[in-house]
């Protein structure tokens, strides 16, 4: 939001560190040049912190390079010996820093010495594509992948099946998709070799295999428990939960139990994120194991989520999920996510095909982003995968209040739609629209109190809070249910849910 700014934050609090100097060389009062540091100081920080640049770009790149360059200038200003000195100094530092921060120097570098890109339409090209497959190639049925090898021969690229563990093979074509892998050296050809691919009529789709990076959670400010409500339950957070009040949960634990309503079945909801801490106090008794390595969870992000859709109910701790009891719920994790935060669309669409095979009734994905693709076959093809195997896949519908048509796997065909609430039941302001999706729907998303990894709990808001929320009751209807499919689901939904009076 302010990166146009971010330039003149860094080189004014350089001058800043110039002036200070200056006078104390001059032994004159600091007390100006003083009050200039700390409100450049001020402006630095809080420019850094309003980019739309991620939290690992600002913490791993620019705060270790600024701070290099501070140092630098420091260093330089204690030494400078008269006033000649510190005018030069002071220009130099002002063109200087223009010209590298407004990235003068590095594309005027990159014009001169580095590769052409002139096979590169720029506005084909999305922002960031997977380091080893930068594509996704759907290849026509009897194609040999040795043959797009001789075509592109001179890319010296390489193919590899991209979703190789499929349990049911039948009821797909995602067994005919591969990744292409372009060489670093060769990427500045990825228009032309794409041209190629299209021309040659061996494939039916080429897609990016885009990087997805989390929106990191936002954490809230504690605000003010709702009046007392008997839930019937113990869990001491229950005040704090808001969205049971607007939701009507009372009403709701109330009608299971007079009509004495018990599950069919243990549904099973799949949250695909960073991991899970399956053994925190208040999931480890609804929590079962795909895999050890997803039972943890270093970002908190899909711990919260899991307690959002399936904390246990009624056990002394914490919060509670739409399961009055763990006879309705289980709840798994699909690590699709770095502990960075960041995956692949086919680390993803892996992540739900084997959900899928793992018997998932639910997928909860509060994850996605902005897409160039036109198309999104493959996220297409893995979603009717999954509801072909019983699960319905319900996806969050981005944190940028923009239209969700142009975020995926928000898009596609065949998804529940997520957008996010505030406490006063209106679209919360960071929340995506959804207005023109198929099935969209919302939920409470703002200040939502759920578990984190060590036993603790925190609010956090955004869309991927609202997602597990939708996801709880999706599977506590399939449990009931089993036979619903993703279209019935959302008529339930739209047809009990209330009209909000700012519809998103």
């Amino acid at each position: 939001m302010l990166e146009q700014f971010y330039p003149y934050a860094v080189i004014g609090l350089c001058l800043s560190i110039v002036w200070v100097f200056f006078q104390l060389y001059k032994q004159r009062s600091t007390l100006l040049p003083s009050l200039s540091f700390w409100a450049a100081s001020l402006t630095y920080a809080i420019t850094v912190f309003m980019t739309d640049f991620s939290f690992y770009h600002k913490l791993l790149l620019m705060l270790p390079r600024d701070l290099v360059v501070f140092v630098m200038v420091f260093l330089l200003a204690n030494n400078l010996k008269n006033t000649r000195a510190f005018f030069l100094a002071a220009v130099g530092i002002g063109l200087a820093g223009y010209l590298i921060y407004s990235r003068f120097v590095p594309e005027a570098w990159q014009k001169v010495f580095g590769p052409s890109q002139e096979s590169i339409p720029a506005a084909q090209l999305p922002s960031e594509l997977a380091r080893n497959g930068e594509l996704l190639l759907d290849l026509k049925v009897n194609t040999q992948p040795e043959a797009l090898v001789v075509l592109l021969q001179n890319y010296q690229v390489s193919l590899k099946r991209a979703f190789p563990d499929l349990k049911y093979p039948d009821l797909t074509d995602l067994d005919e998709y591969y990744t292409l892998d372009v060489p670093d050296a060769q990427i500045k050809n990825l228009a032309k070799i794409i041209t190629a691919i299209q021309a040659s009529g061996l494939t039916d789709v080429v897609e990016y295999n885009e990087v997805i990076r989390l929106s990191l959670p936002v954490p809230s400010p504690s605000r003010p428990a709702p009046p007392p409500i008997d839930y019937g339950l113990d869990d001491p957070n229950l005040a704090q939960l808001w969205g049971f009040e607007k939701m009507q949960m009372a009403d709701y634990f109330q009608y299971l139990r007079q009509e004495e309503i018990s599950p069919k079945k243990r549904a099973k909801i799949a949250i695909l994120d960073t991991g899970v801490e399956g053994r925190h106090e208040d999931l480890k008794d609804n929590y079962v194991s795909t895999r050890s390595q997803y039972d943890q969870d270093k970002q908190s992000h899909g711990t919260h989520c899991a307690g959002i859709a399936a904390a246990v109910s009624n056990n002394g701790r914490g919060g509670a999920s739409l399961a009055l009891n763990p006879g309705f719920l289980q709840v798994t994790s699909i690590k699709v996510l770095s502990d960075f935060g960041w995956g692949t669309q086919q680390d993803i669409i892996n992540g739900m095909i084997e959900a899928a095979d793992q018997g998932a009734d639910v997928i909860s994905m509060s994850l996605g982003g902005p897409s160039r693709d036109n198309a999104q076959k493959a996220y297409e093809a893995a979603i009717r995968y999954a509801n072909r195997a019983g699960a319905v896949v319900v996806v969050a519908a981005g944190n940028d209040n923009r239209n969700a048509k142009n975020y995926v796997p928000a898009a596609c065909e065949g998804v529940i739609v997520v957008a996010a609430l505030s406490p006063d039941l209106k679209k919360a302001s960071f929340s995506n629209f959804i207005s023109d999706l198929g099935m969209g729907i919302a939920a409470p998303g703002q200040d939502i109190l759920s578990t984190i990894p060590g036993n603790k709990y925190a609010a956090y808001s955004g869309t991927s809070m609202a997602t597990p929320y939708v996801a709880g009751l999706v599977g506590v209807l399939k449990a009931l249910r089993s036979d619903l499919n993703t279209a019935q689901v959302y008529a339930l939904l739209k047809d009990t849910g209330l009209d909000t009076p700012d519809s998103p």
